[in-house]
C-alpha cells in the first residue's frame, strides 16, 4: 500500500518529481566521471609500467633483483613453462633477458636497458608492435634492433641507421655488437621512452654470450587483486630455493605508494564532492516539503496519522533516490564508454606536467563497473539519509497553520 501510494504521489506532480530525480542524476554522472577518470589514470599507468618492465608478477632467480646482474640468470625449464601455461589467471607470459649496455652513434652516446624478447609472447603483454612510429616489428630470426623514440632522436638515428652496442656479458665477458635499427617504437612513459631497446632472444643471448638462460619471466593477469595468492601458488608448485617470485608492488614500490597516495586524495575529493551533493539533494527536498505543506496540513486534518503520512513521504523519496541513481549511472556509462573509446590527449602546461611525473599525457576512464557501483551506493545512501528529515518536519506539522500556509 505505501508502495503504491508513494509511486502515485511522485507523478502527480511531475515537474517537483523531474527536479528532484535530476539534480540526484546529474550528482550520480559527476560522482561517477570524477572517480573512473583517476581511477583510469593511474590503471593505465600501472598497466603500461608493468607491461614494459617487470609484468604484475616476476619469476627470477633468487637475489637477482637486489642487483639485477646479467649472471644472476636461469635456464629455460619445461616445468615452469607447464606451469604457466596451465594456470588460468595469468593472461599472457614472456621471458626477457635484460642488461643495461652504452649506446653510441657517431659522437653520441648514452645508457639504455636492452632485453632480449620472445617477439611473439612480448607483444601479447606490451603490444609493441602497436607503438611502432616507423620501421616493423621484430621477428625470432632477425638481428636487428628496436629503440624506443626518444633515444632514437638524441642518438639521431632512424630505421636501416645502425646502433653500436657496448656492455658486460655473462660471467665478466664483453659484450660488443652493431645491430641495424628495425623499428622504432614510441613509449608512453616519457622515462622509458628515452632509454629502452629491444633485441630478439637469440640475438641477445649471443651479444650477452649467456646461452639459452633469462633474467626473468614477467606475467601479466585477469585481477591485479588476487596477486598475493597467486604468488604463493606459482611459488608452491615450482618449489625450491632457486627461483623468486615478485609482486609489482614489491618491485615498484614507489608507484604503487604513488598510487594509494593518489587514490587518498580521491577520496577526501570525493568526500568535497558528497558534501556539496548532499546540500544540492538537501535543498531539493527542503523546496518538495515546503511546497507540500498545505497538502499535508489537509491530510493530518482528514484523520491520517503522521507516522503513515511520513513513511509514504519517506517511500516517495527513497524510490525517487533509487530511479536518479540507476538513471545517473546509466547515463554517465556512454560518456565513459565514448571516452574510454576516444581518451583525451592532454597537451599545454597540463600534458608537460604529467609528463613531468612520468605519466602518458593521456585521460582514459576506468570501466570498471565497481566504480559505478560504489558511486551509486554512496549517491543514495546520501539520498536515502537526508529524506529522513521529512520525518522530522512532518511530526512538526500543526495542520492549521500548515492549511494556511
Amino acid at each position: 500500500m505505501y508502495f503504491k501510494l508513494a509511486w502515485r504521489n511522485m507523478w502527480r506532480s511531475r515537474r517537483r518529481t523531474i527536479i528532484t530525480i535530476s539534480s540526484i542524476f546529474f550528482a550520480m554522472i559527476f560522482a561517477i566521471l570524477m572517480r573512473v577518470i583517476i581511477i583510469g589514470m593511474f590503471d593505465k599507468m600501472i598497466s603500461d609500467t608493468v607491461s614494459m618492465s617487470c609484468g604484475y608478477l616476476q619469476i627470477h632467480h633468487n637475489g637477482y633483483w637486489e642487483n639485477k646482474s646479467v649472471d644472476s640468470t636461469f635456464e629455460e625449464t619445461p616445468r615452469v613453462t607447464f606451469i604457466l601455461d596451465k594456470e588460468k589467471e595469468i593472461t599472457a607470459w614472456t621471458p626477457r633477458l635484460e642488461t643495461f649496455a652504452l649506446a653510441s652513434s657517431g659522437e653520441r652516446t648514452k645508457g639504455m636497458l636492452v632485453i632480449g624478447i620472445d617477439p611473439k609472447k612480448e607483444n601479447a603483454i606490451s603490444k609493441l608492435s602497436q607503438k611502432l612510429v616507423a620501421g616493423k616489428y621484430l621477428q625470432d630470426s632477425d638481428k636487428y634492433i628496436l629503440l624506443a623514440q626518444g633515444l632514437a632522436e638524441y642518438l639521431k638515428l632512424k630505421v636501416n641507421d645502425t646502433v653500436i652496442l657496448l656492455g658486460q656479458g655473462y660471467q665478466g665477458s664483453m659484450a660488443a655488437a652493431k645491430y641495424p635499427i628495425k623499428g622504432i617504437v614510441k613509449l608512453g612513459i616519457p622515462e622509458m621512452n628515452k632509454g629502452m631497446a629491444w633485441l630478439p632472444m637469440a640475438c641477445a643471448r649471443d651479444f650477452l654470450s649467456t646461452g639459452a638462460r633469462y633474467t626473468s619471466i614477467s606475467i601479466m593477469v585477469n585481477n591485479r587483486n588476487n596477486l598475493a595468492a597467486l604468488k604463493q601458488n606459482i611459488k608452491r608448485q615450482i618449489g625450491g630455493n632457486e627461483y623468486e617470485v615478485m609482486t609489482w608492488q614489491e618491485m615498484v614500490p614507489e608507484l604503487d605508494q604513488l598510487f594509494q597516495a593518489k587514490l587518498g586524495q580521491n577520496e577526501i575529493m570525493s568526500g568535497v564532492l558528497y558534501l556539496v551533493i548532499a546540500f544540492g539533494i538537501f535543498g531539493t527536498i527542503l523546496m518538495m516539503l515546503n511546497e507540500r505543506m498545505h497538502e499535508f496540513g489537509i491530510l493530518i486534518a482528514v484523520g491520517m496519522r503522521k507516522g503513515i503520512l511520513a513513511r509514504v513521504v519517506v517511500m516517495e523519496m527513497i524510490l525517487m533516490s533509487i530511479v536518479g541513481t540507476i538513471l545517473g549511472m546509466g547515463g554517465a556509462f556512454p560518456i565513459v564508454l565514448y571516452f574510454r573509446v576516444h581518451p583525451i590527449h592532454m597537451s599545454g602546461v597540463w600534458g608537460k606536467e604529467m609528463e613531468q611525473f612520468n605519466f602518458e599525457p593521456i585521460l582514459q576512464p576506468s570501466m570498471d563497473f565497481s566504480n559505478f557501483i560504489i558511486q551509486g551506493y554512496a549517491v543514495l545512501s546520501i539520498a536515502v539519509l537526508l529524506s529522513t528529515y521529512a520525518i522530522y518536519k512532518i511530526y512538526r506539522i500543526k495542520a492549521i497553520a500548515a492549511i494556511n500556509s
